[in-house]
């Protein structure tokens, strides 16, 4: 029987980081380091009992950035957390009997700042009608271990029923809820430790099962980016987390509402230490309202970020929007990231491999925290030919190959007698014989197209004759034997024979003829055979041809 299927997926909005803090807190060396892993079960009443066991395979799994495509089969969502992080990991499987996992992170929170985390999730449920404290479930808890206590919010308990706020329906009977955001703001306890606790367990009855994919970084100071800029700058776009139910952005007092929305444009760009605060707000029952603060810096420093304004590529190979020549002539020590959108909203997965035409964003960031975002067109197109047969020609009419298309700047052409384009033509401009060719065009990105082109040389007639009597009798009329040819035709030898089957005579000139002789003397009178052989220039074949010859007195 199929069960839930429980999905729970973490993001963090990258701000600020302070490094070492957090080691490995988003997974970001591919391992469980600082991680502690855990699996147990749950008991008849509900109860989860884990212990401390490492990664085990299958239920502590690193997923990769070769996933990055990778979608969810229930809600349609990628299995990769995609903020631009390189690993994520899911926490349990689909298998059954009572399993349960965890994962735990432990962190002191800094003094004298405000410290944030952000936690962005999808939940997906297949709800198999047990009692409450049989469901399968998910847990997200925050425990102070400096005073033995969990946190009131955030804190989610995800169970199984059919009037999760904000669910909507997926497929395979499931319910699904899209890409969330929630804040677990510590700036309260500075100096005190504190736990994340995730964990799933399958339903008591041990037929439906539950997992989850996470991936967590931490926020110092303010999750909310674009809060720098420098000279050259006019603007600033401040943008808080994505994945709220509402916004609201303030002044510093909080006295006035100055905008709604995720992100919030300030043009021109205030001065330097201007305080904004932002109230975000959940989806109902999803966590807690919260007020994220920033402040604006003015960086005396230049910054420019530049974009090349299209970039082509190949269908194989699609574009790599990561290479230098794509920012080149920014402001050097810069750090991108790559969206399908001008908001930095949605990540774009693997923009080392774009592979379909569009318009993406580029957002440069400096060490100093100025940052843009510009958008950059790419198109994978191979080079078109729209190649027109050319007008059939009667030999020694020759057809040119490079007039059946019309030629475009940059673009390289070659022709071949082959579809692989192996074979090149050595005279493309003069072709002499019927056929099918091939022309290649490759354009300035290195991309090819070959397409075919039929050329039409109607071939040049031949006539072979020869008389069926001649006289030789020095009388000047009809003294000579010989066969005459008409067209392009390449003699090779003629032989005569007697009715015996013996060479009277032998040539291989066109201009020797038999004069009814052998070895100087005059043969019988009768009937005698003659085979010519030939060969065809223009079709590069052998020609046979024979017939009979009556000698008279």
């Amino acid at each position: 029987m199929r069960g839930l299927k429980f999905l729970f997926i973490l993001l963090i909005f990258t701000g600020f980081k302070c490094l070492g803090q957090a080691p490995n807190i988003g997974f970001e060396d591919g391992t469980f380091n600082q991680w502690n892993c855990y699996i147990g079960g749950v008991d008849p009443l509900g109860n989860v009992n884990v212990s401390l066991s490492g990664p085990i395979n299958n239920r502590h799994t690193i997923i990769d950035k070769s996933s990055a495509n990778k979608l969810d089969p229930y809600g349609g969502f990628h299995i990769l957390c995609p903020n631009g992080s390189k690993y994520s990991i899911r926490l349990g499987n689909s298998d059954t009997g009572r399993q349960a996992e965890r994962v735990t992170y432990t962190l002191t929170v800094p003094k004298g700042i405000s410290y944030s985390i952000i936690l962005n999730y999808a939940v997906v449920l297949q709800n198999p009608g047990h009692a409450s404290f049989e469901q399968p479930r998910f847990t997200a808890k925050i425990y102070d271990v400096t005073d033995d206590k969990y946190l009131y919010c955030p804190a989610f308990d995800f169970i199984a029923s059919s009037d999760l706020p904000g669910f909507k329906p997926g497929s395979r009977e499931v319910t699904y809820k899209d890409w969330t955001a929630a804040t677990i703001n510590l700036s309260a306890y500075p100096g005190k430790t504190v736990r994340l606790e995730f964990t799933t367990n399958d339903c008591t009855r041990g037929g439906h099962f539950g997992y989850a994919y996470l991936d967590v970084n931490e926020n110092v100071g303010s999750p909310i980016t674009g809060n720098a800029y420098c000279i050259g700058q006019n603007s600033v776009t401040l943008s808080a987390p994505y994945g709220f139910a509402g916004y609201t952005w303030y002044n510093a007092d909080m006295s006035k509402a100055v905008a709604e929305g995720r992100t919030f444009k300030i043009s021109p760009a205030p001065p330097d230490m201007t305080k904004y605060a932002v109230v975000v707000f959940p989806y109902n029952g999803l966590g807690c309202v919260d007020t994220l603060y920033t402040t604006v810096n003015k960086i005396d420093n230049g910054f420019k970020l530049q974009l090349a304004d299209t970039v082509f590529g190949c269908p194989a190979t699609g574009v790599d929007l990561t290479v230098g020549g794509v920012t080149s002539g920014s402001s050097p020590g810069m750090t991108y990231s790559y969206y399908l959108d001008p908001l930095a909203v949605s990540y774009l997965p693997n923009p080392d491999k774009v592979m379909a035409s569009g318009v993406y964003y580029i957002q440069g960031i400096n060490t100093e925290g100025c940052m843009n975002i510009l958008p950059v067109t790419v198109i994978i197109d191979p080079p078109v030919i729209d190649v027109v047969d050319p007008q059939p020609v009667n030999f020694p009419a020759v057809v040119d190959l490079s007039t059946s298309y019309v030629h475009y700047p940059g673009f390289t052409y070659n022709y071949y007698s082959d579809a692989k384009g192996t074979k090149p033509v050595a005279n493309f401009s003069a072709i002499k014989a019927s056929g099918t060719y091939f022309i290649k065009a490759i354009n300035k990105t290195g991309c090819d197209t070959i397409v075919r082109v039929n050329a039409t040389v109607d071939p040049p007639p031949y006539t072979i004759t020869a008389p069926n009597t001649f006289t030789p009798n020095n009388d000047g009329i009809n003294d000579y034997f010989n066969v005459s040819v008409i067209g392009y035709i390449r003699f090779d030898y003629l032989k005569i024979y007697n009715r015996y089957g013996q060479i009277v005579f032998s040539t291989t000139s066109v201009n020797e003829n038999w004069d009814g002789k052998l070895n100087g003397k005059p043969v019988d009178a009768g009937t005698y055979y003659w085979v010519f052989e030939a060969t065809n220039d223009y079709y590069h074949s052998h020609i046979v041809k024979s017939g009979s010859i009556t000698l008279l007195r």
